[in-house]
């Protein structure tokens, strides 16, 4: 198995580099249809007027210069604002070779991001993973390029292996509770409105097991610290791959928490050079 020093030296060639932003942008393309199906981008969101920058410079500086205020408070540019960030994605995966286009669709949903993230006044975790899979792609060189692709790798591995990490050290592990807790503190509201659905039911089979529930906790806190072999090793990227889906899987089914969009760093995991000559439509 090749080393991440190893595969800087062997970089990926410009085919496989199209073929890899295809499939990014293909899936942001999906991510923001679904913000679209749930009212969240910036011209559905009806001229909201609570914000919650927290401490954070950067959103400090956006919102001085009020830009996320002066496009969420008039319709027609917001409108074409998400227009433009829908149309750049597509022509991403028409023209990946097209380096100014990612970096126009690069800068536009860095001011979404910015923008959903103080107006919904919760900094969502799940989205960074779209804000950063462009980066990438936007150099010019494929050496530079396989040299942040494989950092973007390192940081998937740090998502997951710090939420471990931060469950360690609070000693959530020794609270076999601890999984019944979250169903209930999640999807109360759930049980009450839905009483006879089938989820109900299995939630509530759950909570009356609970150490069921504290199995599944741990699990998930299992497949979270196989995470940390892989800053050492790339031979178990591809099951670390699997539990980069499962895990955000098992978010929205026992904590209520949409993290699907964060599965675009499981892309990262997928070893593209066992496809070589396989992605991308050209061979130039």
């Amino acid at each position: 198995m090749e080393t991440g020093l190893n595969q800087v030296k062997n970089p990926f060639t410009s085919m496989e580099r199209r073929g890899m932003c295809r499939l990014v942008f293909l899936f942001i393309f999906f991510s923001l249809a679904y913000s679209y199906y749930s009212g969240t981008l910036l011209h559905q969101l009806c001229f909201p007027v609570l914000k919650f920058p927290y401490v954070d410079p950067t959103y400090w500086a956006i919102h001085l210069l009020k830009i996320p205020e002066w496009l969420t408070q008039n319709f027609w540019p917001a409108f074409g604002f998400d227009a433009v960030l829908v149309a750049t994605c597509l022509l991403c995966i028409f023209f990946p070779d097209r380096r100014w286009l990612i970096a126009v669709f690069f800068i536009l949903y860095f001011f979404y991001f910015i923008s959903f993230n103080s107006y919904s006044t919760l900094h969502t975790h799940s989205k960074i993973g779209i804000l950063m899979m462009p980066v990438p792609f936007i150099v010019f060189r494929n050496k530079s390029f396989t040299f942040l692709w494989e950092g973007m790798r390192y940081f998937t591995l740090f998502v997951y292996a710090d939420a471990f990490l931060w469950k360690l050290f609070r000693n959530t592990f020794m609270n076999w509770e601890q999984g019944g807790l979250i169903i209930k503190a999640n999807l109360t509201p759930y049980l009450y409105f839905h009483p006879s659905s089938f989820q109900t039911s299995f939630y509530t089979w759950l909570l009356q097991h609970d150490h069921v529930a504290g199995w599944l906790f741990n699990a998930g806190m299992l497949m979270e610290a196989s995470f940390l072999i892989g800053f050492f090793t790339k031979k178990f990227d591809k099951y670390l791959f699997v539990f980069s889906i499962l895990l955000p899987a098992g978010f929205i089914c026992f904590a209520d928490a949409f993290f699907f969009e964060l599965t675009i760093l499981s892309l990262t995991l997928i070893n593209f050079r066992a496809y070589r000559g396989n992605i991308g439509l050209s061979p130039r």
